[in-house]
């Protein structure tokens, strides 16, 4: 039992979500707003630490009517500063970590009235932080990276839909999409994506894809992947 997960980004045209500086505004002002409305419908917004260190993201709806969901930071050494505004008090923040955390990192974020998860390992498991959330009563979660964040949970077969807005930028070299050890081929892929739907942006000069991620089943028989 887990919830129903997004994953959105803007991308280069050669799939990258950041520079090699860490640049990665790439979203024009409608994106933006795609982006806020997708904020309202879910419960909880997953980002990892180099993100949070390096965008400084409040989380929050801003360009959108709706509600704020609660922020969901994955950090297992708990490297993020205390003051970063994923941190003050506009909406619930959860903060997952692993016992390599300060012990009195993990109390000032208490003490700031940030709940703090701590997994008895030096991983954070993403399938456990979703099994959490679902717990807590979250249905819909929405997935913002970085690359790392993403490989995490995609190559584990967790998200359940992808959105990606291809932007008219190149920059040669930076963060990818996904960041992660890598499949050597398709088939060693645990799943399928299905392409949902292909759109101009208004802006006219990006294009916004959807996929559903399609799990491939497990043949208990041969204990392989079968489309």
């Amino acid at each position: 039992m887990r919830p129903y997960v997004y994953l959105m980004a803007a991308v280069t045209i050669d799939g990258r979500i950041a520079s090699k500086s860490g640049y990665s505004r790439l979203s024009c002002p409608h994106d933006l707003k795609r982006l806020h409305a997708l904020r309202a419908e879910v419960d909880a917004v997953i980002v990892g630490a180099n993100t949070a260190i390096i965008d400084n993201p409040r989380l929050t709806v801003r360009y959108a009517a709706g509600r704020n969901p609660t922020r969901v930071l994955i950090d297992g050494a708990l490297r993020a500063p205390t003051t970063l505004r994923i941190f003050d008090k506009t909406a619930p923040t959860i903060v997952y970590t692993t016992n390599l955390a300060p012990a009195e990192k993990i109390n000032e974020l208490r003490r700031l009235g940030i709940e703090v998860v701590v997994f008895p390992s030096h991983r954070v498991d993403p399938a456990s932080v979703l099994s959490d959330l679902y717990n807590r009563g979250v249905r819909k979660v929405l997935i913002e990276g970085g690359g790392r964040t993403n490989w995490e949970f995609i190559s584990k077969c967790l998200v359940d839909e992808v959105i990606v807005t291809v932007t008219p930028y190149v920059f040669g070299s930076g963060v990818s999409l996904v960041e992660g050890e890598g499949f050597k081929d398709i088939e060693e892929m645990p799943f399928n994506l299905k392409l949902l739907g292909v759109k101009l942006c208004e802006c006219g000069k990006e294009v916004v894809v959807k996929y559903a991620v399609e799990c491939k089943k497990v043949d208990t028989k041969y204990n392989m992947l079968e489309n």
